[in-house]
């Protein structure tokens, strides 16, 4: 096996995989990345069991052949090579000697053979989209799963796709939602009439997604093929493939809210800043500031003993009943407005703590729910 390629294109290809290949599986050979080497060009793979992603690179190859090389030692040395073109070639002794200019590194291997195949989807269902589409829906909910696997449903987002409840027009979903909040994005696309159902995607598939997504500058369309069992990606010359989780979903559209009491228009730089000021001193009260609407205007009030009290004031314009007061755990506003693509947001507001709803100034393909907090000021 004998090849050589460019520093830039033998990067982007180590950072594709190094981020699947993982240290702490009970499987020695998860820690390797496959090389193979042959008249269709240069391929990378890795494979943690969870999931897997292979991709092709551009190289000259002299003499075909695969071979497994250790990941973590790999992405050390390209990481430290110059902007010059690398040669890799296979020893009679089973050494991989990476060279550049008059130095080289000779690095141990192990035979192709031993590593798992990438699995693939039997049977699946199949859709396009825009690849630059699903990175802003991966981007609106991802934040929004659960940490803990003790929530392990919820350590996914359900890709919900057919006909959504009245006054949804799109056909396609990406939901998430860690028990206090909830991230819905919607959007219409070409899906043919058999295509419906719902899946659970590990939120770490969607996170190598969008990592791969933003490492390729001219990914236009994606393929999504899916069954009851796997997942897979594929845009321009990169496959991923994702185990499902296995379960069920909890029901969000019983979480949308039927009316809001209360709508305001605010300026989504502003609030940003605003809250995330707010933050400074609400982060010694357990995240709580309380919501306040006084003559077209939102207070945002937190106080911390010993600490301080703050009372940012954003312009807003209202339309409804104002709301006397209520709270909200001011991380998981920030979050969602840090995320949103518009220039002003809308927050809705219900009667009886109901929960709040943020929205973007624009269309309706985004919907954002958090559950307020009780306080003795807030009733």
């Amino acid at each position: 096996m004998e090849f050589t390629c460019e520093k830039k294109d033998l990067q982007r290809g180590v950072s594709a995989v190094e981020k699947i290949v993982t240290t702490r599986s009970t499987l020695p050979i998860a820690g390797y990345v496959l090389f193979q080497a042959d008249k269709n060009g240069l391929r990378f793979s890795a494979n943690n069991l969870d999931l897997g992603v292979d991709l092709g690179i551009a190289a000259k190859i002299i003499k075909e052949g695969s071979v497994l090389i250790p990941a973590k030692t790999l992405s050390g040395i390209v990481s430290r090579l110059p902007e010059t073109k690398i040669a890799f070639k296979l020893t009679e002794k089973g050494t991989m000697m990476i060279s550049f200019g008059q130095s080289n590194f000779n690095v141990n291997t192990l035979p192709a053979d031993e590593f798992p195949s990438l699995s693939q989807v039997k049977d699946g269902k199949k859709l396009t989209l825009a690849t630059a589409v699903l990175a802003s829906m991966i981007k609106q909910t991802i934040f929004s799963v659960a940490t803990s696997e003790e929530k392990h449903i919820l350590t996914g987002v359900l890709l919900d796709l057919g006909k959504g409840i009245i006054g949804d027009e799109s056909n396609i979903r990406l939901v998430s939602t860690d028990g206090f909040r909830l991230a819905r994005r919607g959007e219409k696309t070409r899906i043919k009439e058999e295509v419906k159902g719902k899946v659970i995607i590990p939120a770490k598939a969607l996170q190598e997604l969008f990592r791969l997504i933003e490492l390729e500058s001219d990914a236009g369309e994606l393929t999504i093929n899916f069954s009851a069992e796997q997942i897979a990606f594929q845009f321009n010359d990169v496959n991923l493939v994702s185990r499902i989780i296995q379960g069920q979903f909890p029901d969000f559209r019983q979480v949308m809210p039927k009316k809001s009491s209360c709508r305001l228009i605010i300026n989504r730089k502003s609030f940003l800043e605003a809250a995330d000021r707010a933050g400074v001193i609400a982060a010694g009260s357990a995240n709580i500031v309380r919501f306040e609407i006084k003559n077209d205007k939102l207070h945002l009030f937190a106080s911390t003993p010993d600490v301080g009290t703050v009372d940012e004031v954003v312009e807003v314009r209202v339309k409804g009943e104002a709301k006397n007061q209520i709270a909200f755990n001011i991380r998981l506003i920030v979050d969602a407005l840090k995320i949103i693509e518009t220039d002003d947001v809308v927050l809705e507001l219900s009667e009886n703590l109901g929960p709040g709803v943020i929205k973007e100034g624009i269309g309706d393909n985004y919907i954002y729910i958090v559950m307020p907090i009780k306080t003795q000021e807030g009733g």
